[in-house]
């Protein structure tokens, strides 16, 4: 694919060119564009960032229940139960986003 500089306004930066609209890849051309492969990309940048936000929310629930093991036991036990479940559910929300982001 050519590159090319961007004639948007506001848009200065070089990318390259969509083999279908002849549209750059710039934020600006592929939120506006119709095309099916400039669609395609958007869905999938914004499918890639979906992941990224689980990923990072699986990881810091994970933390946050590692944290509360450190906490003193109360006589019911429900800190400790707090705590496990957190770990489980920020271990499989990091597993998920891991394993679809592959």
């Amino acid at each position: 694919m050519p590159e090319r500089s961007c004639e948007a306004s506001g848009c200065a930066m070089p990318g390259t060119v969509c083999p279908a609209c002849d549209q750059c890849f710039c934020w600006q051309h592929l939120k506006s564009s119709s095309c099916e492969v400039c669609r395609s990309l958007v869905f999938q940048k914004s499918f890639e960032h979906q992941l990224g936000r689980l990923v990072s929310i699986g990881g810091s629930v994970l933390l946050l229940g590692l944290f509360l093991l450190f906490l003193p036991r109360d006589a019911g036990g429900l800190i400790l139960q707090l705590a496990i479940l957190l770990i489980i559910v920020g271990f499989l929300l990091l597993w998920v986003g891991l394993l679809a982001s592959v």
